[in-house]
């Protein structure tokens, strides 16, 4: 069995030349896979190494990065620019009520419980007021004097005279085509000066409404600009509205702090100024906002457009700094984003950042979004060049076998694979001796031809037909013989040729027929 089994392998071995051939094949696609990988993996590595590529925890903080600078920035030259025109005109006030006084010949102090003194006073600072407001990006401009029209009253000691502009209906528009009315003044003043008045409208401010208030009144400063603060967000009485104000003391020519005035922005006026922002990540959105150490207060910030988020100004945010941004969250809504204190001074002394948030659920969904489209690119490239890299192996390996399957077929001409070194190699081939095999194969071979000789006549014809691919079964009618002399005739067969059994005679049948030498079991002379 263990001879019958080698014949067998040699055997194989000759009917299937296409196994080095799918081998070839299966090694150059392969190798022409492994070639893509490494060629796609350097390109990506070279791309993630100059910022091409990168991750997206990194992308996000590049961006947030810059649109921190363009909402610090903004919001730094919006408040500069409302403190210089707040202080302007306090400086024009000062003048404006130091000539007053001087025309009608009385001291400050006269103005109190005189109303109509007050309005006229009013009617004439009402230009420098209304200018202002024009030239000003602001909701509403107000002064307000340290007197009262009526002393009596029992909230006198808050109460004080002033004029209060705002903007009516507030669109995003400019401010010539916003309609102003009197929210804060003397009824005579507002109209004389033809305002239309607000539907809360009181004849003086509240001063125990105004974050800061007192600080300004008790204020020492020698100029407007060193005594002015920002107010905290706070509600505007008599309106559904909160506003941060801007408080600049009012000076006389002595130095003696008079009233203050100042500029009013709203939670609406600062939504419409600041809109979102959109990136790939999400929409960044705009803030104006209190941070008292680990803490930003929502409730005291200004907010701009807040599309695509849950955000509103209400409860504190807990700041986490992460290595590519910064975490704000309340314990049910997390952002990112990136903050910067702003040098600005407060009526409670908490410092105000330019903030810039985007929620994170955008974020992580825009993180979901990439993974997959990574994952579908990688499965569909892996997928393009198996089917390139199989294209190519078959190209390659097809004119090699042609070339093999030409010199099997025996063909005079040689068919060239277009390889030199494959097309010498099957030069070669051609070139062995016809039969040319392995020594230990071709003595056995041999020796089997050899003891083919000794065979009678009638063991040469049944040899015949099984080389003709008859069976034993067969035997007895092609050779009218009986199925016992059959039996005969094959055990001396077997023991001639020095097989053990049918199967390896079939063996050496397909070898001598594989290596085109069966005419040599039969034309043996028997001795």
């Amino acid at each position: 069995m263990k001879e019958e089994r080698r014949m067998r392998s040699i055997r194989d071995m000759i009917h299937n030349p296409y196994t080095a051939s799918r081998s070839m094949g299966v090694r150059l696609l392969l190798y022409w896979f492994t070639m893509a990988l490494l060629l796609v993996a350097a390109i990506l590595s070279i791309l993630m190494a100059t910022g091409v590529l990168s991750h997206p925890a990194r992308q996000l903080a590049g961006a947030l990065d810059i649109q921190q600078r363009n909402t610090y920035a903004a919001l730094d030259a919006q408040m500069d620019d409302l403190t210089a025109h707040g202080v302007a005109l306090s400086e024009k006030l000062g003048r404006e009520l130091d000539a007053f006084l001087a025309a009608k010949g009385i001291p400050f102090d006269a103005l109190n419980d005189d109303p109509g003194t007050i309005a006229e006073l009013e009617k004439r600072l009402y230009a420098p007021l209304s200018s202002t407001l024009s030239a000003t990006s602001c909701s509403g401009i107000f002064f307000c004097l340290n007197v009262t029209a009526n002393t009596s009253l029992p909230d006198a000691g808050a109460l004080r005279a002033g004029l209060y502009l705002r903007y009516s209906g507030l669109q995003p528009t400019v401010a010539s085509e916003q309609d102003v009315i009197c929210f804060r003044g003397a009824a005579e003043a507002s109209r004389g000066l033809q305002l239309q008045m607000h539907n809360r409208w009181n004849p003086e401010l509240n001063t125990a409404l105004i974050p800061g208030s007192e600080r300004v009144f008790s204020s020492q400063a020698a100029r407007p600009a060193e005594g002015s603060l920002w107010a905290k967000r706070s509600e505007l009485l008599d309106t559904w509205e909160h506003v941060m104000l801007l408080c600049v003391p009012i000076l006389d020519s002595s130095g003696t702090v008079r009233g203050f005035c100042g500029v009013e922005i709203s939670d609406l006026y600062f939504s419409l100024s600041h809109d979102t922002v959109s990136s790939t990540y999400g929409n960044m959105l705009t803030l104006l906002a209190p941070i008292d150490g680990d803490r930003l207060d929502l409730s005291g910030a200004m907010l701009g457009a807040t599309s695509g988020s849950r955000l509103t100004a209400d409860g504190t945010l807990h700041i986490e700094p992460r290595k590519y941004y910064t975490v704000y969250a309340d314990g049910k809504d997390f952002y990112l984003g990136r903050h910067r204190l702003l040098d600005v001074v407060t009526s409670d002394g908490i410092p105000l950042a330019a903030v810039t948030l985007m929620s994170a659920n955008a974020f992580r969904s825009y993180e979901r979004g990439v993974q997959f489209a990574w994952f579908l690119g990688s499965l569909l490239f892996l997928l393009a060049m198996l089917a390139v890299s199989a294209v190519l192996s078959r190209h390659f390996v097809k004119p090699i076998n042609e070339s093999l399957a030409a010199v099997r077929g025996g063909t005079t001409a040689l068919v060239a694979s277009g390889i030199p070194e494959i097309d010498e190699l099957l030069a070669m081939i051609r070139a062995r001796p016809v039969g040319a095999l392995p020594p230990d194969v071709e003595a056995r071979l041999c020796g089997f031809a050899e003891r083919a000789g000794t065979l009678t006549g009638m063991e040469r014809t049944i040899l015949q037909y099984y080389m003709d691919g008859y069976t034993v079964k067969d035997i007895p009618e092609l050779a009218r013989i009986s199925a016992n002399t059959v039996k005969t005739h094959n055990r001396n067969l077997y023991r001639k040729l020095g097989v053990d059994s049918f199967d390896e005679l079939k063996v050496y049948i397909e070898l001598f027929a594989a290596c085109g030498r069966s005419g040599e079991l039969l034309n043996q002379k028997q001795e």
